[in-house]
């Protein structure tokens, strides 16, 4: 395994501890100074709009269900299942997620209507 990446999930542990208010940081510490690594003296709070994983791509795929949409209908859809998010922000990963869900033959786009693909999820 390489140093950089037991470096990286040490950082990684040390901050799910410090968010989650878990035991073990004391020992984790050691371990990243015994290696060197400097660490970040102040831990950001994780953002109330972070994507949860895969989260998106239900809401899309739910909304696609019931029938073919516009980018902004499947926007307003995810907005309403996640207040946290602004409408811009909605429609923003609305549409990355369809151009994933594109990708891997999903969905499929009419003029301006999004649908699922016949066999798809």
């Amino acid at each position: 395994m390489l140093d950089k990446s037991i470096d990286g999930a040490l950082l990684a542990l040390r901050k799910q501890i410090i968010r989650g208010d878990e035991a073990g940081l004391e020992h984790v510490e050691a371990l990243l100074e015994a290696r060197g690594v400097p660490m970040p003296r102040v831990m950001p709070a994780k953002r109330k709009d972070a994507a949860r994983r895969g989260h998106m791509r239900l809401l899309v795929l739910s909304a696609l269900r019931e029938r073919h949409m516009r980018v902004p209908e499947i926007a307003a859809h995810v907005s309403a299942r996640r207040p946290e998010l602004a409408p811009e922000a909605a429609y923003h990963r609305a549409g990355q997620c369809l151009a994933r869900l594109k990708r891997e033959g999903s969905v499929q786009r009419e003029g301006r209507l999004w649908r699922l693909s016949v066999g798809a999820v």
